[in-house]
């Protein structure tokens, strides 16, 4: 977003305590918080209100073995694309329970074909965060300019799957199962050579493949690149988003044998180009059916409800998730859908750019959403900042989905703008409510940076859930939680809670499952989480579902609903573990489960 102006098999597995730096562990103290830069959110027009106090959140870690550093492919000519930066995905190749990491870089342009560096990098999460580089082992290393990455066991034999989403042409690696990819041709269906942003896989019309929805930003080349910018100084900065022609997101089908064929015109999803940058594949409206809901730079943000049968609906209008609350279109960039209100519906959030409010959209059912950013206490505190990764997820073990931003400018060079900006932490306070973190969010949030892509994985196995954050031009920062470590005295408060981390595997649905919906009853507590396609920005999360559990409560009963619509049902869990939950075949009528290690 360049210038503008204003039933079930189950597998326990024991996890690690506590966030540790391989080459230190220094104590946390918690501090009173003095007064903040940051402005905390109030309504237009009033003063900054309280931030959240208490134990630090997050704690960066150092000297973990990632050397990767970001290459926008900037230049004085300011190449569009170069201002988005890339992105980057936590999944587990290896099938070893640990997350490990992807990151994609740009390239200088004009592109170079012979040009091998920068190149994207893979590293394997060793374990005690610790990583190593295994890009040249594996078979990875796209060296095009790579933007939007994201995952999937597209053939469904166990093993996920890696997508990255480029300026020019996509590329979509296989994982052999043996530690390695191989890339696939371009009989494939794969090398479109437009410029495409995030992507997200789904299974859109419930054949059991994975499907890849690619956001499309633009017609642009280096050749037709405006000068933009301030004269009189000879000041060059990127052209606003209003200078480029939007193109049409795809829609990719996956045929079962290794291509795919574009069918978004097909299933009524092409008539909205839009200059596509988040996506978020999740059931909206509650009918069982995976939708679409895409954030667009400058152009109103689109909504396609599933209508089973392989077709969509264009819902964005009506529905209330096109614009903001005076009805006006922003840049969306970063995207999320989560049940925050607890109603079992999932809440849009989107990023803007400076001077725009970030957009909370509220579900009221029946595929209506109102933009309640304002009442929600989300609205002041990202104005003065450009949003890009977004993620909602339960940070402190509360029960409740707080809200993490990152941000940066597009332009180095401009007098006017902090190119560096910092990241935005909000602590869900309940009854709808957010408030922000201040000093308290950990050392990273304290510090500007060149924000760009973003990424929730339990990167430790400890039970809580980290952040992966890449910056343009710049290296990555991996952040530990630590609001909550059972049995450290430096914790919040102690008072014995807990969460199980879910994972599912499909066999009548698609392998990852994505598309399915987790309810998770402790007593009077309910949660609803789904499994997602895409999400943040240009990124891609930990697959893995964490669900916190109160102290008071020994034991948990799951609901799954599948993709396919089928429903199981595992009751008595015990909290503390890791579950890897497997939809039973149709010829399956009993429970098959065994444990290994123990509570947390």
């Amino acid at each position: 977003m360049p210038n503008r102006r204003p039933v079930i098999f189950f597998l326990l597995v024991g996890l690690l305590a506590g966030c540790r730096d391989p080459e230190s562990s220094p104590a946390v103290v918690a501090k009173d918080p003095p007064a903040s830069s940051l402005r905390s959110d109030a309504p237009p027009g009033e003063v900054n209100g309280p931030m959240v106090t208490g134990p630090v959140w997050f704690r960066t870690i150092e000297g973990v073995g990632i050397d990767f550093r970001h290459a926008s492919g900037t230049s004085p000519v300011k190449p569009f694309p170069a201002a988005n930066g890339s992105g980057l995905a936590a999944f587990d190749y290896d099938l070893d329970g640990r997350s490990d990491l992807y990151f994609a870089t740009g390239t200088p342009f004009p592109l170079d074909a012979d040009r091998s560096q920068p190149a994207d990098r893979f590293y394997r999460n060793v374990d005690a965060w610790t990583f190593e580089d295994v890009t040249q082992r594996c078979g990875l290393g796209h060296n095009g300019y790579g933007a939007g990455v994201t995952y999937g066991d597209f053939d469904n034999d166990g093993f996920p799957d890696v997508y990255v989403a480029c300026y020019g042409a996509n590329v979509l690696y296989r994982n052999q199962g043996d530690g390695t990819f191989t890339k696939l041709d371009e009989a494939s269906g794969m090398a479109d050579p437009g410029w495409a942003t995030s992507a997200a896989m789904l299974d859109y019309d419930g054949d059991g493949l994975l499907d890849i929805y690619v956001c499309n930003y633009g017609q642009w080349t280096l050749e037709e690149n405006r000068w933009c910018g301030d004269r009189s100084r000879d000041l060059r900065y990127y052209c606003s988003p209003l200078t480029v022609k939007p193109a049409a997101d795809a829609l990719l089908r996956n045929l079962g044998d290794d291509r795919f064929e574009d069918r978004a015109a097909d299933v009524g999803l092409a008539q909205r180009p839009g200059r596509s940058q988040g996506v978020v594949a999740a059931d909206l409206d509650g009918n069982g059916t995976i939708d679409l809901y895409v954030g667009n730079d400058l152009n109103a943000n689109s909504m396609f409800l599933n209508q089973g049968h392989g077709m969509f609906a264009d819902a964005s209008e009506a529905s209330g998730v096109a614009y903001d609350y005076l009805g006006g279109m922003q840049a969306g960039m970063g995207v999320d859908a989560a049940d925050v209100s607890g109603d079992g519906l999932p809440e849009l959030f989107v990023t803007n750019f400076e001077g725009e409010h970030n957009a909370y959209y509220e579900n009221l059912g029946s595929g209506q959403f109102q933009e309640v950013s304002q009442q929600r206490g989300l609205y002041a505190a990202g104005l003065p900042w450009v949003g890009w990764g977004t993620a909602l997820a339960d940070f402190d073990l509360d029960g409740r989905l707080d809200l993490v931003v990152i941000n940066g400018h597009v332009d180095e060079n401009r007098p006017d703008v902090d190119h560096a900006q910092p990241a935005l932490l909000y602590h869900n306070t309940g009854g709808g409510r957010f408030a922000l973190v201040g000093e308290q969010a950990g050392d990273y949030f304290q510090q500007p940076h060149t924000g760009r892509a973003l990424a929730v994985a339990d990167l430790d196995n400890d039970g809580d859930q980290d952040l992966v954050m890449g910056h343009r031009d710049g290296p990555p920062s991996l952040l530990c939680n630590e609001r909550y470590r059972p049995g450290l005295s430096s914790a919040a408060e102690d008072d014995g809670r807990r969460s199980i981390s879910i994972r599912l595997v499909g066999t009548q649905s698609n392998r990852d499952a994505i598309g399915s919906t987790l309810t998770l009853r402790a007593g009077d507590h309910r949660q609803v989480l789904q499994v997602k396609g895409g999400g943040s920005y240009l990124s891609a999360h930990d697959p893995r579902k964490l669900f916190a559990v109160p102290a008071d409560v020994s034991s948990v009963d799951l609901n799954v609903r599948w993709p396919d619509g089928s429903v199981s049902e595992l009751n008595g869990v015990q909290p503390g573990g890791s579950y890897t939950v497997i939809q039973p075949l149709a010829s399956e009528d009993t429970v098959r489960s065994f444990s290994q290690g123990g509570q947390r």
